[in-house]
């Protein structure tokens, strides 16, 4: 084994089942062939199997393409398990989860003993998509099949957390936070691995790890074939903008994996991961400010080095106490715990010491951060009331200089994903993570969260629903007309709501609410008159949250920056809502098809249920279903296909009781793009469901 070549990524990987049903599911050649006439369609798909295995044996790094070649082949023979088996596992343990399901169960009903993991693989795909019931079910199925050995009663212990992971998730899940969840874009996130991001130059820099490849020669670990660590860069500008990201080289790059792990509070030391044969070491490299000039990484203490692995680090603001991740066997009581050292009267930092079984639990822990004040702990779990892999907790620095027992940060921060690395701005406004969720770039994402806070009563419609106001028969769009706030005011900030489709001069009588996004409280409300016009008093300058109802209107919820304006003179804002009419077009987002196929898969209920009400609502609507395609392939292939998605969609909705006469559907294919088909994110927006309404 070569050094320097275990990435950081590893020690936080996703579940992984047993390999025994990976290692043994077999797609026999002879078993393979349906029919000997079809020899040349036999012949190719045979091909590509023998292609996808290749992939599918060197690691996680490549299930995509060992994937994309067993779908090729799925087409000659969609019944065969092992195959179905195997690209169940290529979904799940590469982005998609939902359509794990769908393979999962097809190989399960071909062959219920197709492999004896088959029903963990089940449960763990409907734990990933929050179907808690279901997941518990083949988790049981799954532990009353286990063979008695020396190893039952450590796999009943995990098959019993997976079920108690799916109650803390029905629980987490039934009351979610209102928060906002933002991708950063691609000018962050890559198609590969993007996490751990760290705020640098007084939030001027963002700092991450990435897994893209990097080089004319990128290497690939040997442990999951994914590409190795590198560091980046994304400047920000005004405090919101994330600029391209680049790969800064010496001193960040050298031979193997490198990763940044944290940041001293004053931003002049940056901790970096270097992955080693026993472990990982962490070493420090230190910022000259008057050459501009990070200093070669050395070696930080030996105090907080083992023969284990040691991974995050988070210093406290007076910089006399660093806390870090290690899986030190004589210091951690199961997995990785948080580890503390502090300096001594002389400097020197002292043997450490596990901050205890309130913080670590007998399962890993990781991701350790601290606000720039020094009293909340964020990290990352296994442990606790975790609903599935990792999630976030939060820990409070009590008046006894004691961290309290920690929180779960709550769904949908978290979800049954790994959910890692959480920091915060240096004001605290905003949280900053790493996860793996539907819509992403690709592998792991940073994301940017937004808190809301709790639910407001006031309001006629909640966030999850498709649109605002579309029930005509509601006259009003408040239950009640809401008051100012009585409280001091700095800023006066006033504007229109106006109609984006009938133009500027048509104005909109709505409901404004501005929440404070860190407590979710409203801090003041307004209301149009028929003029458009709002006047609404803010307590001071800073970022907001603006909730804007009105009847007929698409919901309209956004973040409202006023940070930096002078309080002595007046702000002004307008606001733009789209008007639900004839001919008004609304793109169906969240809806997903099995690859190269018209077969919605269950991530698409939620959203098309959505619609499904809205029809129920408004019983005189009458809407075309459209599909889109970008301009890759054929005209005829697409148009058909295009056409079958829309006519699946229509077909779910009549399905669910609304009448047929109520709906069209037709297929597009590239004839109306709304965006630029030469760019891989302009074709991803052309690939969509719309809907159109044709009569209200």
């Amino acid at each position: 084994m070569t050094s320097r070549n275990i990435s950081l990524l590893i020690f936080i990987s996703l579940f992984v089942t047993g390999l025994r049903g990976q290692e043994t599911v077999e797609i026999r050649k002879k078993d393979f062939r349906k029919d000997t006439e079809q020899t040349e369609g036999f012949r190719e798909a045979w091909k590509s199997i023998r292609e996808g295995d290749k992939y599918y044996e060197e690691g996680a790094g490549t299930y995509n393409i060992a994937r994309d070649h067993y779908l090729f082949a799925h087409q000659y023979n969609s019944e065969h398990p092992g195959l179905n088996y195997r690209i169940g596992v290529c979904y799940l343990l590469g982005d998609d989860a939902f359509r794990a399901i769908d393979y999962f169960l097809a190989a399960y009903n071909a062959d219920p003993e197709i492999t004896d993991d088959i029903s963990l693989m089940i449960g763990r795909a409907y734990q990933m998509v929050e179907k808690f019931d279901k997941a518990k079910q083949y988790y049981m199925e799954y532990r009353q099949d286990l063979v008695p050995g020396e190893d039952i009663v450590k796999e009943t212990n995990r098959i019993d957390k997976l079920i108690m992971e799916c109650e803390y998730g029905k629980d987490l899940s039934a009351n979610p936070r209102r928060v906002i969840i933002q991708n950063l874009g691609e000018a962050v996130n890559s198609p590969f691995d993007d996490y751990n991001p760290r705020f640098a130059y007084d939030d001027t820099a963002l700092f991450f790890t990435s897994r893209r490849p990097f080089g004319k020669k990128p290497g690939r670990s040997e442990f999951d074939n994914k590409f190795y660590e590198n560091i980046y860069i994304s400047p920000v500008e005004d405090g919101k903008t994330f600029l391209e990201a680049y790969a800064p080289g010496k001193p960040f790059k050298a031979r193997g994996n490198n990763a940044i792990v944290g940041l001293t509070p004053d931003g002049n030391t940056i901790f970096m991961y270097v992955g080693e044969e026993d472990g990982g070491n962490i070493l420090a490299a230190e910022y000259k400010p008057e050459k501009d000039k990070w200093k070669k990484p050395k070696r930080f203490s030996k105090k907080i080095e083992s023969d284990a692995t040691e991974t995050t680090v988070a210093m406290a603001p007076d910089g006399q106490t660093l806390y870090y991740v290690s899986a030190n066997p004589e210091l951690t009581t199961g997995g990785k715990d948080i580890l503390v050292v502090r300096k001594n009267e002389k400097g020197k930092w002292s043997d450490p010491e596990n901050v205890g079984g309130l913080i670590n639990t007998i399962y890993d822990e990781e991701g350790v951060y601290l606000t720039d004040d020094g009293q909340v702990m964020y990290f990352s779990s296994k442990g606790h009331n975790s609903m599935g892999g990792f999630d976030v907790f939060k820990s409070v620095m009590g008046e006894d200089a004691r961290w309290e027992a920690p929180e779960n940060i709550g769904y949908p921060v978290n979800t049954p994903n790994d959910e890692v690395f959480y920091v915060t701005d240096k004001e605290g406004v905003y949280g900053f993570y790493a996860t793996q969720r539907e819509g992403g770039w690709g592998g792991r994402d940073i994301y940017k969260v937004i808190s809301l806070g709790s639910e407001k009563q006031v309001l006629t419609l909640t966030r999850d629903s498709l649109v605002a106001g579309l029930n005509l028969l509601v006259k009003e769009p408040f239950l009640s007309y809401p008051e100012i706030l009585s409280v001091d005011t700095t800023l006066i900030l006033s504007g229109q709501v106006k109609d984006t489709i009938m133009g500027a001069d048509t104005t909109i009588m709505a409901g404004l609410s501005f929440l404070n996004p860190g407590t979710g409280e409203v801090i003041a409300r307004a209301m149009t008159g028929t003029d458009g016009f709002y006047r609404a008093r803010i307590p001071e300058p800073g970022i907001y949250g603006v909730e804007i109802n009105a009847t007929g209107y698409l919901y309209y919820l956004d973040i409202l920056d006023l940070s930096g304006l002078n309080p002595d003179e007046p702000a002004e804002r307008n606001f733009y809502l789209q008007k639900i009419e004839v001919g008004t077009k609304v793109v169906l987002d969240n809806i997903y098809f099995e690859t190269g196929k018209s077969v919605l898969t269950p991530n698409s209920y939620e959203a098309l249920d959505q619609v499904v009400r809205f029809l129920e609502n408004n019983q005189s609507v009458r809407l075309e279903i459209s599909g889109h395609t970008d301009n890759t392939g054929s005209l005829r292939i697409n148009t058909r296909l295009s056409e079958a998605r829309a006519k699946a969609v229509v077909n779910y909705i009549v399905n669910k009781g609304i009448t047929p006469g109520r709906l069209e559907y037709k297929g597009y294919a590239d004839s109306q793009p709304v965006a630029d088909n030469d760019t891989p994110e302009g074709r991803e927006m052309n690939r969509r469901v719309e809907f159109k309404v044709l009569e209200k």
